[in-house]
């Protein structure tokens, strides 16, 4: 479910199909010869980092004017051909509405269903570019942005809290990499009628057909300092030999706490869904998610999340023969399926849940027993997530929660390693409630058995002020019964995670939509400009310095007219879990700003250490309609793609790093992303400690985490935006060890000498 969804909307346009525009003959699935194509699908190339040497399936030359392979671009003649740094590459005008250009690749190349591919887009880095690539293959779409485009969109549903950085350019070509797994059938290009979830268009392409890459861009007023979309080249490989490129983790040893990676996708699963196999774009939805495991391996990951409410709704497991405590899921067996699955893996496990209690035609959800203060039917204008809600304070809904982790979490507990479990309430879902029931258990528990009725604290600050403090701690003691409940039941040191923050994007700062930035002129002066909205531009030294996010997170959220958005998504309250053990709220961060600063992370510490979620804005309906429903994540290019998540080790260290997906996941630039995880992951989850003395260098932050036995660690970050060069001083006497290859480092003159790239996390062991 989500914004579009809910109002039913359907897209309609129309795109223009060129079969003579296209790239060089040689690789024209309908031109080339039996002999080329052997020629072709037997060449080793080297794909570049992590990859190496990879068979190349199929090339497209993008700046190639002529060849019959299918191309489509919308509207028509859009896209042209220019020369930058150097190569020809296509590109699209910065101006007007959406577009997009596109190619059908791997037509007649014998590619095979569930096989493993590296689709890899070159582009230049010459110009602040933001573009989304869209792959039908797997149906994934990423956007990747580069210098100071935005590149998540700045006019959508949402707040998408954008921030606009002068991130270096290099001056040359990237490569943006995806693995992925090829579907059983694809989608074709035009999905003008589709709907969020899917519904709505066949998915008619197979293997052997090949499958559509489209490169596409929203309208120009959200992105105005991107120079448009510019593609070189587009390859195709595929991979022989999934076991070689996974990521050798070097886990801490025994009897040290792990430390966590995973995600959760928003708009993923409608390729699996369909009541019949052919419907499907993956036939056995279990090997969907074994996609997602290999994936996993592959980037680096320990921890396997699934949403198993969404928007309170039952995502594949069995909750029971009839529909009178949840409605029976289509398929409920997937669940126990992924879970068997998951057994051949060394996986921790933490299901997700959205959770409004039970929303069957007798569940406790649909009785509603939070209610607004105004005395209302509902908290919001959001009406799809106001039909259903629970009051924390009831103990029937503490009752209804233990069932669902019983049937979900205990029921399997000898099938994987649990983590635990995450909650993350929607709006209204797990609301401030002032229903009768409930203004009465405040009277006997905090009022002195004192009658106070919604007119009262409407009226006296000081009493709803209680009032407040009384149910925030109410949601503690529900959370702190529910990791109770799951360590009684043999999940042992099993965690509860909270995201109270109910939005996509994650949590705005406070008072008007604002866009963050190191260069203030440049946005005043865009956002003066006939087009835009009334738009803030926030200096970004000053809301780091100002703590402005975490403000944000712990303030409850504005609301207007009639409705209590301050009820219905309640703010943070991380003071409450400071001494609390196995019960986390979790940080919501994504920009940079909202990961730079020590105060911030340390006020949602706990005594099982910092959960951490990236929230990713959905950007949905902002691209080209033909192309259909698309939401997509972006990051940064290179190196900076882990900037945010750097910032977050070097100025928080997360013991819980996660990530809300748009979409099905994936990262662009996996070198990177494989190097940090590896590094994270070999660090043990204990306090640490930062060493400021440890470099010179202000922008190379240095931690260190003591162990009862096995020396001391140091996560080592830099957080700049340049190579460095550093000499650090360790602490003790101890011999460095590279903590995620057990490489001895060499120390001379008591300095270790690091060259590190921007955003890197290095992780060395001192025994």
């Amino acid at each position: 479910m989500n914004t579009a969804q809910a109002f039913g909307i359907l897209l309609v346009s129309h795109f223009s199909v060129l079969p003579l525009v296209g790239c060089r003959a040689q690789t024209d699935a309908g031109a080339a010869t039996g002999a080329t194509k052997n020629s072709l699908a037997s060449t080793l190339q080297d794909a570049g980092a992590p990859f190496g040497k990879l068979r190349l399936v199929d090339e497209i030359d993008c700046g190639a004017v002529t060849g019959a392979r299918p191309f489509a671009e919308a509207p028509a003649g859009i896209s042209q051909v220019e020369t930058i740094l150097g190569k020809a590459c296509r590109v699209l005008p910065r101006s007007g509405e959406a577009k997009y250009f596109a190619y059908r690749i791997g037509q007649g190349k014998g590619l095979k269903a569930g096989a493993a591919y590296v689709l890899a887009v070159e582009f230049p880095e010459d110009k602040s570019r933001a573009m989304y690539i869209v792959n039908r293959g797997a149906e994934m779409v990423r956007g990747v942005r580069t210098g100071s485009a935005l590149g998540d969109v700045l006019y959508t549903y949402t707040n998408n809290n954008n921030e606009s950085l002068k991130i270096p350019l290099s001056g040359v070509y990237r490569s943006w990499k995806s693995l992925f797994f090829l579907h059983d059938r694809m989608f074709e290009l035009d999905l003008a009628s589709q709907n969020a979830g899917g519904e709505g268009k066949p998915r008619t392409g197979k293997p052997e057909d090949g499958f559509w890459i489209a490169i596409t861009q929203s309208k120009a007023e959200n992105d105005p300092l991107s120079a448009g979309a510019a593609v070189s080249r587009i390859r195709l490989y595929e991979v022989p030999d999934m076991a070689r490129l996974n990521v050798p983790l070097r886990l801490p040893p025994a009897g040290l706490p792990q430390r966590h990676l995973f995600w959760r996708e928003e708009m993923a699963d409608g390729v699996i869904m369909g009541r019949k196999a052919e419907e499907r774009g993956v036939t056995n939805q279990t090997d969907w998610f074994e996609y997602k495991a290999r994936l996993m391996q592959f980037l680096g990951m320990n921890t396997f999340s699934k949403d198993l409410l969404e928007f309170g709704h039952n995502q594949g497991w069995d909750s029971g023969p009839t529909n009178d405590w949840f409605n029976a899921s289509a398929h409920p067996q997937l669940w126990e399926d992924t879970l068997t699955m998951l057994g051949k893996y060394n996986f921790h496990v933490l299901p997700y849940y959205e959770y409004t209690g039970a929303v069957g035609q007798k569940g406790l959800g649909t009785q509603k027993r939070a209610m607004p203060l105004s005395g209302a039917k509902a908290y919001t204008h959001i009406h799809w997530t106001e039909s259903r809600n629970v009051d924390l304070t009831d103990p029937d809904t503490l009752v209804d929660a233990k069932k669902v982790l019983d049937a979900t979490i205990v029921r399997y507990k000898d099938k994987v390693k649990f983590a635990g479990a995450w909650f993350r309430p929607r709006p209204s879902q797990m609301a401030i409630g002032f229903a009768d029931a409930t203004l009465a258990r405040f009277a006997r528990e905090a009022n002195s058995n004192a009658a106070v009725t919604r007119e009262q604290l409407k009226s006296d600050e000081t009493l709803l002020s209680r009032y407040y403090t009384w149910w925030f701690s109410k949601r503690r003691e529900f959370l702190v019964a529910l990791r109770d409940h799951l360590r009684a039941n043999d999940i042992a040191g099993a965690d509860i995670l909270l995201t109270s923050d109910a939005s996509e994007p994650g949590r705005s700062l406070n008072g008007p939509h604002s866009i963050v930035t190191d260069d203030v002129v440049t946005w005043t002066k865009l956002l003066a400009q006939p087009g835009h909205k009334s738009i803030r531009v926030l200096p970004y030294d000053q809301v780091v310095r100002e703590d402005r996010h975490l403000e944000a997170l712990t303030s409850p959220r504005s609301t207007w007219g009639e409705w209590e958005w301050q009820h219905s998504d309640p703010q943070s309250d991380p003071a409450s879990y400071t001494n609390t053990e196995g019960v986390l709220l979790t940080y919501s961060y994504n920009r940079a700003y909202t990961a730079s600063s020590v105060k911030a992370f340390d006020a949602f510490r706990t005594r099982s250490g910092l959960a951490a979620i990236m929230h990713h804005p959905l950007n949905e309906h902002s691209m080209e309609k033909s192309l259909g429903y698309i939401a997509a994540d972006v990051e940064y290019a290179g190196p900076y793609s882990m900037l945010s998540e750097a910032r977050a080790m070097a100025y928080g260290d997360p013991r819980y790093l996660g990530y809300l997906a748009a979409s099905s996941f994936n990262r662009g630039f996996p070198e990177y992303v494989r190097a940090f995880n590896a590094a994270f992951l070999a660090l043990p989850a204990l306090p640490s400690t930062l060493l400021p003395a440890a470099s010179a260098d202000p922008d190379v932050v240095v931690r260190a985490i003591k162990t009862p036995q096995h020396g001391t660690y140091l996560a080592i970050v830099n957080v700049g935006l340049q190579d460095k060069r550093v000499y650090l001083t360790l602490p003790g006497k101890g011999k460095p060890f590279d903590a995620t290859t057990g490489q001895p480092l060499t120390v001379a003159d008591g300095k270790l000498a690091l060259a590190l790239y921007p955003c890197q996390l290095k992780a060395i062991r001192m025994q």
